[in-house]
């Protein structure tokens, strides 16, 4: 198939590898949420794979609904067409409905090219897959365990002590003071990640610390796009209101 062709993902472990490899490569990926019986969905298709063809800079996805519903329920895919705009494997950017001019608008504004994101060590990407299953089903022990065993082989990983700080927030009992110290490691290790400063902002809430709750908060708001800043400005104005403020 043509490279700058859109791909139809055909199982998770193809949509997280593409997601993976995009990053290490600075690419950003473009994906298109849609069902056969979609009128829109195919009104819009030539003009997403004209997209495509022109834009070989840009990873082009497509996800069909029916088949791949933990993939569309992941990222609460409630209408069809939705497309995203995915950078270092983060939501930046969602159009819904068969938008020509909004997704033009998406692939000029992220299209990058962004700089690459260096993989994790297979071993330590093993060991986070691992620990993301762990915590998927409520093993937070377990997720800790391996996610600590990922940290060992990328100590540079934000991605991995964010992981770590919110399977501390979910233990019983939870850990706050390694949750705290597990998010300010991410944020240092890439202050600009606003999904690092939504960690901290939790594990700041968590130990009652809504003043400086809010600080990270906004952080997260300012430095992140699509569902992490939709979730930030939720968890903000939550904190806002417990301080009276407005």
């Amino acid at each position: 198939m043509d490279k700058n062709s859109p791909v139809e993902v055909q199982s998770v472990k193809q949509w997280n590898e593409t997601l993976r490899e995009s990053a290490a490569a600075g690419m950003t990926v473009l994906v298109d949420f849609h069902a056969v019986w979609c009128g829109p969905c195919k009104a819009i298709a030539p003009r997403y794979t004209q997209l495509a063809a022109t834009n070989p800079h840009v990873r082009f996805l497509r996800v069909d609904v029916d088949k791949q519903k933990a993939i569309a329920s992941k990222y609460q895919i409630t209408a069809m067409p939705t497309f995203l705009a995915i950078k270092s494997g983060s939501v930046v950017d969602m159009v819904r409905g068969a938008d020509p001019q909004g997704l033009g608008r998406m692939l000029l504004q992220h299209g990058g090219p962004n700089p690459p994101v260096a993989p994790l060590p297979a071993d330590a990407e093993a060991a986070k897959v691992a620990g993301n299953a762990f915590f998927k089903d409520g093993k937070y022990a377990e997720a800790i365990e391996k996610y600590t065993d990922a940290i060992t082989l990328a100590p540079n990983s934000a991605a991995l002590y964010g992981n770590r700080s919110i399977a501390y927030l979910k233990s019983t009992p939870p850990d706050l003071a390694l949750a705290l110290a597990d998010a300010q490691k991410a944020t240092e290790v890439e202050p600009k990640w606003g999904k690092g400063f939504a960690r901290l902002g939790e594990a700041l809430q968590a130990q009652g610390k809504d003043e400086e709750c809010v600080k990270a908060f906004t952080q997260a708001v300012e430095l992140s796009q699509g569902l992490t800043k939709t979730e930030a400005k939720q968890k903000l104005e939550a904190a806002k209101k417990r301080l009276g403020w407005h």
